[in-house]
């Protein structure tokens, strides 16, 4: 996957990051082995590999100006890369690479898996009066947007909530087509499983969902609510 990544993008805009949360296999010595910056930690979840890949490339490239969220096991396509990018260049501070866009994704990601992205994307939709059809795993979000987000949300809740905070926050915010491959490696916990776990992991996003639009409701003075804690794109950039 960094193989086809590295050769993908462009190396003087872009710094990559690889974030392994308590990973039992070679991930990250084989990441390693590439110009990349690695970050592990031993917190489960999706949320806390991400937040220890930005913070990692916050170290090593302050001038980051937005992060670029990316699957490591082969399911996002990196030629995606350069339209949500476009799209952030061209003034949206929240961009998603919607894979429910094109019905040839529907053969790959299966049909709960679809079934249920379409209602977690209703849910964001009923929740904040935007409109959306995916709950991406590729997406780009604006640093700045990020920090006011201040993510809580580290396992099953981590898209929904950027989706949603980002949508009550008032930030410009779009969807673009992407693609979506079969996986190269690793187990979906969506897709692919039985309709009860489906439905299972489903209800906690939605509750995660839930908790993020009560921490960031528009006070009654118009303002915002934002949680008080606090994660690349083009180094001048990603």
């Amino acid at each position: 996957m960094l193989e086809e990544l590295l050769t993908t993008i462009d190396r003087e805009k872009y710094a990559v990051a690889v974030g392994v949360n308590d990973s039992s296999d070679r991930t990250a010595a084989i990441a390693r082995t590439y110009p990349v910056t690695v970050a592990e930690t031993a917190a489960r979840g999706y949320g806390h590999g991400c937040v220890a890949a930005i913070e990692a490339v916050n170290r090593a490239c302050p001038g980051i100006t937005a992060y670029v969220f990316f699957a490591g096991d082969g399911a996002s396509d990196p030629r995606d890369i350069a339209a949500v990018v476009a799209a952030y260049e061209g003034g949206h501070e929240l961009v998603l690479g919607a894979r429910t866009m094109e019905l040839a994704n529907w053969k790959v990601m299966g049909f709960s898996h679809v079934v249920a992205n379409l209602v977690l994307a209703g849910w964001c939709g009923l929740l904040t009066g935007r409109g959306f059809t995916d709950l991406a795993p590729l997406r780009l979000i604006e640093r700045r947007l990020f920090e006011k987000i201040a993510p809580r949300e580290m396992t099953f809740g981590w898209t929904i909530e950027a989706q949603i905070a980002a949508a009550l926050l008032g930030a410009r915010s779009c969807e673009v087509a992407a693609r979506e491959r079969r996986r190269l490696a690793g187990e979906q916990k969506v897709s692919g499983v039985t309709w009860r776990r489906t439905v299972a992991i489903g209800g906690r996003i939605l509750a995660a969902g839930w908790r993020t639009r009560r921490r960031h409701m528009v006070a009654p003075r118009g303002r915002t609510a934002v949680a008080p804690e606090m994660l690349a794109q083009p180094q001048s950039g990603l």
